[in-house]
């Protein structure tokens, strides 16, 4: 067993990315065989330069020696540490992940954290795993054009389709909890951490969002829970369905579909002609999203956590 205070003969330094670092960062994003190119590099550059200063305080290049070798975000929310977007180049070498996450374990813990969080390509699970992560779910992307070919059913008439709206922020939050419990994507553990995801979505934390192509469904009997939501943003220059939930008393009536249908329609009407998403493999709904056109574009990704307290 190597002794843990044995320094590596090739230590990988973190380094704080700054404006200046802007060519490097996306030139190790371009030459990683991990990465899919939606962007050309100019806009790959100005999304760079444009972050807020919060998403700038994550960036970390990876050194070793003179040479960048890769990337990576890390932050901390509450109790939790995140390490993700990492991204290494094929030469790097296979010491680098397992550098990667001991530096990540002192960081989240020297913060105060009591978790960390990561998402990293498969290639790198055994770095994780030896490290004493828990796999939580895994998870591709897929991709599907927006001209689809599939008729707009409707919907029974006790249902009414609406363009989301401002005031629909904390029902949204209760229909992506109640959608997601006892499943693989249920990620925050009450209606508190639901909201902050919604709110963080409609203010574009997670990319500029698309309000014309996002749709909350009601019932006419209960106007103040909703049934259905269907929520896009702009990553990379493409929309992405971050969300699309339907409540579980309302599945298999096609509510699912119908939503899926319109926002596409919509996007292709707004002159997007693609739309991708990040699915969680083994679920249900891939079945749906194979119907809809998707296919699966990218490699898989792994989220775990490792408990930092014991």
């Amino acid at each position: 067993m190597r002794d843990p205070g044995m320094v590596p003969r090739d230590p990988i330094e973190w380094r704080q990315a700054g404006p200046e670092d802007a060519a490097i960062w996306v030139s190790v994003t371009r030459r990683s065989a991990d990465q899919l190119h939606f962007e050309p590099e100019e806009a790959q550059l100005a999304r760079y330069d444009e972050e807020s200063p919060e998403r700038q305080a994550e960036r970390f290049l990876l050194w070793r020696g003179s040479e960048p070798i890769g990337r990576l975000r890390f932050s901390a929310y509450k109790d939790t540490a995140f390490l993700h977007g990492l991204v290494l180049l094929p030469e790097a070498g296979g010491r680098v992940a397992a550098q990667v996450v001991a530096e990540a374990l002192v960081r989240a813990a020297a913060g105060g954290a009591r978790y960390l969080h990561a998402t990293y390509p498969a290639a790198y699970l055994a770095s994780f795993a030896s490290s004493g992560f828990q796999e939580l779910r895994r998870r591709t992307i897929m991709i599907a054009p927006t001209d689809l070919a599939m008729p707009l059913f409707p919907l029974p008439a006790s249902l009414r389709v609406r363009e989301i709206a401002s005031h629909d922020l904390d029902q949204v939050g209760i229909l992506l909890q109640r959608a997601y419990e006892a499943g693989p994507d249920n990620l925050h553990a009450d209606v508190a951490g639901w909201r902050w995801e919604v709110r963080s979505t409609l203010e574009g934390a997670f990319g500029p969002f698309i309000p014309e192509s996002c749709f909350v469904v009601e019932h006419s009997l209960d106007r103040f829970n909703l049934v259905g939501v269907i929520l896009v943003h702009l990553e990379r220059g493409m929309p992405r369905i971050r969300h699309m939930v339907v409540a579980p008393s309302f599945r298999h009536v096609g509510l699912g579909r119908f939503l899926a249908v319109k926002a596409m329609r919509r996007l292709r009407e707004l002159g997007y002609a693609s739309l991708l998403l990040h699915v969680t493999l083994d679920i249900p709904a891939v079945h749906l999203y194979h119907q809809l056109g998707f296919v699966e574009a990218g490699p898989t990704y792994i989220e775990a956590e490792r408990h930092l307290v014991k």
